[in-house]
This record gives structure tokens, sequence and C-alpha cells, in this order.
């Protein structure tokens, strides 16, 4: 199946060439490659994959983890099915899927975000945490974003955002991100390479660097969160601040409303108002 791998990762990574989803392709299928082995993908069966599962599961990867490699490979049997009608998927979502946890989200708090951007004096660094904060981009779609996705000199500063999927949204930019951005850009060197943001050899700043910095400014200040962390701050305070769900969803680029809610569900302001008058009227709760 290696063969196959090679040429289904080949052409996602020409199909969608500024995305880097192409490489966690490549990473699931060579696990799974690791684990049934170089065989032809028909003689790959559900119980290879029931074994796969286990197997994930033993070495200590994440339900989320896994069910995302069950993806890569069902989507690698899907672009081989139209040359042959008898090649049959062996995973069974049903059957497969792991349950994975719901966890409310969790924004960084205040005092470790000035924390942290008080020992970030990098004009490149600050920007792009920056967008992740005050934009609510993920990390892949800083590392991804091109010169000609910026639309910086209209009424309303915005971005195309290419977000998962290959879909692209408007992000706008507020008046900090904007003065963020262009104090970047102001330094930025002129180089061929399109990427927004650039490494010091002039190319296009890889995921795994930009997590390096992070943990770099993080031991830095003395906190501790992720780069995904700074996205639920950008919808939670929107949410704070009344803004309708589904506008907040076209900003984070969901498909679906339900996704969003959980900003909601993490601070829900009625029923902090209602706890809080139910709890005055109990005898005792008050003391």
């Amino acid at each position: 199946m290696l063969s196959e791998a090679r040429q289904f990762v080949n052409w996602v990574r020409r199909t969608n060439p500024t995305s880097h989803s192409w490489k966690d392709y490549c990473s699931d299928l060579k696990f799974f490659a690791a684990a049934v082995g170089d065989r032809p993908l028909k003689e790959i069966t559900f119980r290879d994959v029931d074994a796969f599962v286990i197997q994930q599961s033993e070495k200590g990867f994440k339900p989320k983890t896994i069910n995302r490699r069950l993806t890569t490979i069902a989507a690698l049997y899907e672009f081989f099915a139209p040359e042959d009608e008898s090649l049959v998927c062996p995973v069974y979502f049903g059957r497969h899927h792991l349950r994975e946890p719901k966890r409310l989200p969790r924004p960084v708090h205040i005092d470790d975000l000035r924390s942290f951007f008080s020992v970030v004096a990098d004009s490149r660094d600050r920007a792009m945490f920056s967008l992740m904060l005050r934009c609510g981009l993920r990390i892949g779609e800083v590392a991804a974003l091109q010169l000609n996705d910026l639309y910086l000199k209209e009424e309303m500063p915005r971005m195309l955002v290419t977000g998962k999927g290959a879909r692209q949204r408007t992000a706008y930019l507020s008046s900090q991100a904007l003065r963020v951005l262009k104090d970047y850009l102001e330094l930025r060197p002129r180089c061929k390479d399109e990427h927004v943001f650039v490494t010091y050899q002039l190319k296009g700043l890889s995921t795994h660097a930009i997590q390096m910095r992070l943990e770099r400014y993080r031991k830095a200040a003395g906190v501790a969160f992720t780069c995904h962390q700074l996205r639920h701050s950008f919808a939670t305070d929107l949410n704070e601040a009344d803004m309708p769900i589904t506008s907040i969803q076209q900003l984070l680029g969901h498909r679906w409303i339900e996704t969003t809610m959980q900003y909601v569900r993490a601070n829900d302001k009625k029923v902090q108002a209602d706890f809080l008058a139910a709890s005055q009227k109990l005898e005792g709760w008050a003391r």
C-alpha cells in the first residue's frame, strides 16, 4: 500500500499546495502501513483495522488522533475507488470510530496573555500569535497565509483564510491586529516566497516551527497554553460581547453551528444569572 499512499499524498499536495495537511496524511498512512504491512489495498480487511485501532490505543494515542487516521485511510480508499469498483474500504466508522471526550473550550487567562506577549519582542512572532488571538486563525491557517490573501487598505481590513477542507472564509482585523501585522510587514524581508510569515531563510514557516516559537515564549513567560487556546480566547471574547453565535461561526470557519455552541455552553450568562438568583434564595448558601 506504500505506493498507493504516495500517489494519494502527492495528489493532496498538488490539489492544495498552500496547505500542510498532506504532511498529516503522510504520517497517518505511515502508521497504518507499519501496522498492516505493505500489502495491496484489496487484501486489507476490517479486522486489520480492528487491530490497528487497538494498537494505537495501547500506544497512548488519543481518540481524536486515531479517528483522524481512520478518516485518512478511508480517504485513501475513496481516492482509488473510481479505478477499481471492487475495492472496498475496510474502515467501518460505526465499528471503528472511537468516542471522543466532550471538553469545553479553555480560553487563556488574561494575566497569562499579558505575561506571554510581554516576552514576544519579535514583530513576526507577535503578529502570528495576534492573528490567532484577535482573528481566530488556526496555526495551520497562519502558516498558509499568503500576501495576496491580505486586503489591508479596505474600509474594513480583512484576510482570505483557507481553513479545513480548503474552505475559504473572511477574517476581519481589529485595529490592534492590523497595527501589529503592519508593523511586521514593514520589516518583512523581500523575497520570492509569497507566504506572509517567512523564516530567516526566506521560506514559509511550518506549523512545527510556530509551535517551537510558542514553546520558547511560554517558558520565558512561565505560562502554559496552546495555539488553539488563543483561538478559544477569540471566540470566548466575542461571545461575552454578545455577538450573534452565527456570526462567530462564520468568523471561526465552523461548518456546523453545534461546534460553535460550545462557547455558549462554556460561558452561558443566563445559566449564571439563574444560578445566582437561586443560590441567594436557598438558606445557608450565601453564608
